[in-house]
């Protein structure tokens, strides 16, 4: 007794840990009010989602439609996005997302924006085979020099080798490890998966996984005057405040003429309010230019789209048109505004030359 009591006195004023673990004051706690994101109110940083929706509603569409607003950088309607590279993970049809995502990615060349499909699957059930994935990941953002990451496994069921979905057990494996793979790396880790035939509000498979998820979303069939839509509810939110739906249209993209001279198109997902963001079509806008921001985070942004370019295609020419069909982050408050877009990615070039030339 008498050791024990010198032991407990002589640690007194030492902070106790736990398997190398320290309590954090709740005293000294400050909230971060500019939590990080890929897409602001959506999908946050080093977290882990999913997108429940019933068979052909156009879940690939609608998630190559976010992934390559995030590549670009672009907002998407008026949600803020961070540009980030993407990985997506297709067990199911790599090429099917390939042609989804053609629409938005088919004008920015190789180097300008990372989103690239990775046909082969890990078993998210073994330890081994995660931590190969976890190296792979973070050579894949190093080599893509990107600050941010978006992971999709699309689907689930595909992603978990021969474990069952409907187990609590399995499940809760899978989510550790997805958990580990967003927190080894900073990504959002987002799964693409169906709904129960008997509730379709909900994942199919436990609860457990439920449960775990900082974000759920789930995809349901709407219609308005124009036709059928998807819209794509907020179900969960760990971090933050549910946000409001979203609504996307899927739209054939002619993508060329076969061989027999017959138009040949691709679905495409397309939000609500149509977002031409993407330079799908050019649009310019009658509306007076917002207060221009500070030039450093454009120069930045044009300073890292020159490098990456420079990287993958060493001898191509880009023309300052080309360049503004694929800055994002910095630009895209004034994108609507041709004249002010156009003079504020001259500012930036110019002060890049300026400052090349010494």
């Amino acid at each position: 007794m008498l050791n024990t009591t010198c032991l407990q006195t002589n640690n007194l004023n030492q902070t106790p840990t736990y398997d190398g673990h320290t309590p954090i004051s709740a005293n000294t706690f400050k909230v971060n009010l500019n939590r990080p994101f890929l897409v602001k109110g959506l999908l946050l940083e080093g977290q882990v989602g999913m997108i429940a929706g019933e068979p052909n509603l156009g879940k690939s569409a609608i998630m190559s439609c976010i992934a390559s607003h995030v590549a670009m950088g672009r907002d998407m309607g008026d949600m803020k996005v961070n540009r980030a590279a993407v990985l997506y993970v297709a067990a199911e049809d790599p090429e099917g997302i390939l042609e989804r995502a053609y629409p938005f990615m088919k004008s920015a060349p190789e180097g300008a924006a990372a989103f690239e499909v990775l046909d082969k699957v890990p078993d998210l059930t073994d330890p081994r085979q995660v931590e190969m994935f976890v190296s792979f990941a973070q050579k894949f953002q190093h080599f893509h020099d990107s600050e941010r990451l978006l992971i999709v496994f699309d689907t689930l069921n595909l992603s978990i080798g021969d474990a069952d979905e409907n187990s609590a057990r399995d499940m809760s494996k899978v989510f550790k490890h997805a958990q580990f793979i967003a927190k080894m790396t900073g990504a959002h880790v987002l799964f693409i998966h169906h709904v129960g035939t008997s509730d379709k509000g909900r994942p199919r498979g436990s609860s457990a996984m439920t449960a775990t998820l900082d974000t759920l979303l789930t995809l349901v069939k709407a219609e308005d005057g124009a036709g059928d839509a998807a819209m794509l509810l907020q179900k969960k939110q760990k971090r933050i405040r549910k946000g409001r739906s979203l609504a996307f249209r899927i739209e054939a993209f002619n993508a060329g003429v076969d061989e027999d001279g017959e138009a040949f198109t691709v679905p495409m997902a397309v939000p609500f309010k149509h977002d031409n963001s993407l330079a799908i079509s050019e649009t310019t806008s009658k509306q007076p230019a917002k207060n221009v921001l500070s030039s450093g985070p454009r120069i930045s942004e044009v300073f890292r789209l020159m490098k990456s370019l420079a990287k993958h295609t060493p001898e191509q020419w880009f023309s300052q048109k080309e360049i503004a069909g694929l800055v994002g982050g910095p630009f895209n408050d004034i994108r609507d505004n041709q004249d002010t877009f156009r003079k504020a990615l001259s500012r930036s070039l110019g002060s890049l030359v300026k400052a090349h030339n010494g």
